[in-house]
């Protein structure tokens, strides 16, 4: 018999069956351990899948595959294993919204697990659409950063656009009208003194609303969830900053994303 506290792994890899699935939630619906756990995992997959840059195939390999797959005999399928899940007390309850998952996340105390436990998401995530070279420097593989752009993408309107970075580098933002939310995804940023940051702003007819700051170490990455309700029409800029921000731009923005 298969607890539904030993699928967690597969849950936060989509792995499960709906039978699985519905026990699983009806676990963490009893449990915050099952909770915390859950969303450890989830967010470490996310950072997983950004710390690995894109590999584009050959255009020959699709061919020699089809081609292979034409001559090769193929075997019967094989019977599919199921597993009887422990009965739970309660009727399944759903677990958090992404925007619940975003505003609970927070560090948690077994890294390593979680590590272990999501390595096979990287492939999963990296298809996602949203890609980032190098690994997140230690301030921003928080899972709490992790967690929200994970809920901006999973969004039934997720949506993204592409821009260069003055003074060099790229930024991506992925951006949720549903959930009110956007995330800046940058890559080769350059590295700021220690009495500058980067702050980001939601720009719109009405000025600009200050949205978070953040620094990137020599790795020059990092994915940071905006503070705050993005609203419809919203620009995304980012500025450079004295250290601990300003309430308003005090220099022209380097980059400027139309959502």
């Amino acid at each position: 018999m298969t607890e539904a506290s030993d699928l967690t792994g597969a849950y936060a890899l989509n792995a499960l069956t709906e039978t699985e699935r519905a026990a699983v939630e009806a676990r963490a619906a009893q449990s915050e351990a099952t909770r915390n756990e859950l969303t450890e995992l989830q967010d470490t997959a996310v950072v997983l899948g950004l710390a690995v840059a894109p590999v584009q195939p050959s255009a020959g390999l699709k061919a020699s595959l089809m081609a292979q797959i034409a001559t090769t005999p193929q075997l019967a399928p094989l019977p599919v294993e199921t597993h009887e899940i422990a009965p739970t007390t309660t009727s399944p309850a759903p677990l958090p919204s992404p925007a619940e998952f975003k505003a609970q996340a927070r560090w948690f105390s077994r890294p390593v697990l979680a590590l272990t436990a999501a390595a096979a998401a990287v492939v999963i995530l990296i298809g996602g659409g949203v890609f980032v070279s190098g690994v997140l420097a230690p301030q921003q593989t928080a899972p709490v950063q992790a967690s929200g752009v994970e809920a901006i993408k999973a969004a039934d309107d997720a949506q993204q656009a592409k821009a260069e970075v003055a003074g060099g580098g790229t930024a991506t933002l992925v951006w949720s009208g549903e959930l009110a939310s956007a995330a800046l995804i940058a890559d080769d940023l350059p590295q700021l003194p220690d009495d500058k940051v980067y702050e980001l702003w939601y720009i719109n007819e009405s000025g600009a609303r200050p949205a978070g700051i953040f620094t990137v170490d020599a790795s020059g990455t990092v994915a940071q969830v905006l503070e705050g309700d993005m609203q419809t029409g919203d620009m995304v800029g980012v500025t450079v900053e004295p250290a601990g921000g300003s309430e308003s731009p005090t220099t022209d923005p380097i980059v400027g994303i139309q959502a």
